[in-house]
């Protein structure tokens, strides 16, 4: 069917600004933990469980939306799953204890869960293959210029409003697309003749794989990577999936049919993706903490500095979208994942001693590699399969983002506790009673600082200061040193994403 232009950008806009506003709630959340745990009386572990419990339900509800995209088409999914949302973070910004907040978070995430499959699979529906580039570039907007502006943002409701209105944000945006989608959307359900039963079993069994995986992902910090909890949910995850995997070929209409992967660009763009989402949310995880935790901005501060990246990609985007027709994916890709691992290779030179411009021309160059990315590899993942595998297409690149993502945040968590080990036992090493300028700068601490020390201050502290002041910067340069690898390594992972896009097999949409 041919949809004339101003009914296809009128829903792209409305699904945008919804979509804009699910992953801006999953930034702004993060930012806005802390002062959530001081209002409800909790402690940080409990109080993580409210971007847990989004996680897991969000990554759980993301694969069934190939069967009900089957069954019930577009319209009727979305008007359930927006309105659950906005129903559910009117719920979150009411709730008076954290139970209740982790129960309507689970709830906001399975509304949330839906929107991104659902979406690109209508934009897969109304734009032509020729098309779906320029819409994929504006789509990139909600996408990820919503996390950077979610820091900013999140920072100064929870400053100088209050955590409520994280939530409560979303009401506006949300009715309008809703009551759009209800009015514009034409109604497609009545044209579906799919007849196929639900999987429950395969759902069952992946729910269970990717649950405790998420699990996995957001408790390993906390529980200890080595804990009896972390190796015993790895372990069900693990049976989970590897059930999973052997039940589906026996399933008459199982939940993934796994033919998609025969089509060679898709498997090769599912590759690139999780790539790409390892850099995204496991390295960008850290940038904020740094800016943080080592050179003491504030929250919002912090946000201030990395919104040039959303400018960036913001402006960036839709021309990649353009470009496309043009210059094929592949080209933009491997462009877009090279910028991005330059930027991550500029940062693992930071120091207490870089300056605003070290610290927000790579944010720049990153935002102009992720513009060059996202819509090239929406774009090439549905145009790499027949229509009729588009519900599968949908579904599977943004849980496999997820998984990636996960896998992202905990491998670089890892590395980041083992080098800040690694180096503060490096740097300890090379200091000695002895060596002149310990002795030096010992004498100058006494000094100052001799006569101002608290009378309960224990007495080996009184005799030696400067041990405690040493030790101090030991492992904050300790510290530095495995942001630095973090960045180093994440720069050169993003790399192996330009090699993966070599394989791609470009093709050119002419409009």
């Amino acid at each position: 069917m041919e949809y004339t232009k101003s009914y296809k950008y009128l829903i792209l806009a409305l699904i945008v600004s919804f979509y804009f506003m699910v992953m801006l709630d999953m930034s702004i959340v993060t930012i806005a933990i802390p002062r959530i745990m001081s209002s409800l009386g909790e402690n940080l572990t409990n109080t993580n469980w409210i971007m847990i419990a989004y996680t897991i339900s969000s990554a759980i509800f993301i694969m069934p939306m190939i069967y009900v995209i089957k069954k019930f088409g577009l319209k009727i999914p979305l008007i359930i799953c927006i309105a659950i949302f906005v129903i559910s973070s009117i719920l979150c910004g009411l709730s008076f204890s954290l139970n209740e907040l982790i129960f309507f978070r689970i709830l906001q995430g399975v509304g949330g869960a839906g929107i991104m499959p659902l979406g690109l699979a209508l934009m897969s529906k109304i734009f032509k293959p020729d098309e779906r580039a320029k819409a994929m570039g504006i789509w990139a907007i909600g996408s990820m210029v919503a996390p950077a502006v979610g820091l900013t943002l999140g920072g100064f409701i929870t400053e100088y409003i209050t955590w409520r209105w994280i939530f409560f944000i979303n009401i506006p945006i949300g009715i309008i697309s809703l009551i759009g989608i209800i009015i514009i959307l034409e109604d497609d359900y009545a044209k579906n003749t799919y007849s196929g039963k639900f999987d429950f079993i395969g759902f069952i069994l992946f729910s269970i794989g990717i649950g405790f995986l998420m699990v996995v992902f957001n408790e390993g910090e906390v529980k200890e990577w080595n804990s009896a909890f972390i190796h015993i949910s790895e372990l069900i995850s693990a049976i989970g999936f590897i059930s999973f995997l052997a039940v589906e070929p026996f399933i008459k209409h199982p939940l993934i049919n796994f033919n998609i992967f025969k089509f060679f660009n898709f498997s090769v763009i599912t590759l690139i993706n999780g790539v790409r989402a390892m850099a995204l949310f496991g390295v960008m995880l850290f940038v904020p903490v740094y800016l943080q935790n080592i050179m003491s901005y504030t929250p919002f501060n912090a946000g201030l500095i990395i919104m040039p990246q959303a400018i960036t990609v913001a402006i960036f985007a839709p021309i990649a979208g353009r470009l496309s027709s043009k210059t094929g994916n592949k080209v933009l890709i491997i462009i877009g994942m090279t910028l991005s691992a330059i930027s991550f290779l500029m940062y693992s030179n930071l120091s207490l001693q870089s300056n605003l411009a070290a610290i927000i021309l790579p944010e720049i160059v990153r935002g102009i590699g992720f513009g060059f990315l996202y819509a090239p590899i929406m774009t090439e993942g549905l145009n790499a399969v027949p229509d009729a595998f588009i519900p599968e297409a949908s579904s599977l690149l943004p849980v496999t983002m997820r998984i990636f993502a996960g896998v992202g945040v905990a491998l670089f968590d890892n590395i980041l506790v083992i080098k800040q080990v690694f180096y503060l036992n490096k740097y300890a090493s090379t200091i000695t009673y002895s060596n002149h300028i310990f002795v030096q700068f010992s004498g100058e601490i006494k000094k100052d600082i001799l006569d101002k020390i608290n009378p309960g201050i224990i007495a080996h502290l009184r005799e030696n200061p400067s041990l405690i002041m040493i030790d101090q910067l030991a492992k904050g340069f300790a510290n530095i040193a495995a942001y630095d690898y973090i960045f180093l390594s994440g720069g050169m992972i993003t790399l192996l994403g330009a090699v993966f896009a070599l394989a791609l097999k470009n093709k050119k949409y002419k409009i």
